[in-house]
């Protein structure tokens, strides 16, 4: 029906896990509140919290780093000192599967997983 990759079996990544060394920090967009005075809050029907400007919501979206799924960063792949991982071409990858692992060629050294800044991919020891 969809190429979707099923990962409701996968864990959420907290954000402590992110590992963000690659990339330069940006401070998140605030939403602002209106606080009524005494004398109005009976009779305040309107929004309390503004929402975000349509730059703020665009630079907030940009911001994303896809916790849990691959946005193609190519860590993994550069880092790889045997070149077992790689990239899968975009006709055969399904939504967040944008690397493969070729294990003829992995030595179990974990450098991939240290540097994917999303937790992408997660390595077993031998299960």
């Amino acid at each position: 029906m969809h190429n979707y990759e099923d990962r409701s079996a996968h864990e959420v990544i907290a954000s402590d896990e992110l590992f963000l060394g690659h990339f330069p920090y940006q401070a998140r967009a605030e939403r602002h509140s209106v606080v009524p005075d005494a004398e109005s809050v009976l009779s305040h029907f309107e929004e309390r919290h503004v929402g975000l400007t349509l730059e703020d919501a665009r630079a907030e979206a940009e911001r994303c780093m896809s916790c849990g799924m691959c946005f193609e960063c190519d860590n993994c792949v550069i880092y790889c000192p045997q070149d077992a991982v790689f990239r899968v071409k975009k006709e055969e990858s399904t939504l967040g599967r944008y690397v493969a692992t070729d294990y003829d060629r992995c030595i179990g050294c974990h450098i991939c997983a240290d540097v994917c800044p999303t937790g992408y991919i997660d390595m077993g020891m031998g299960e």
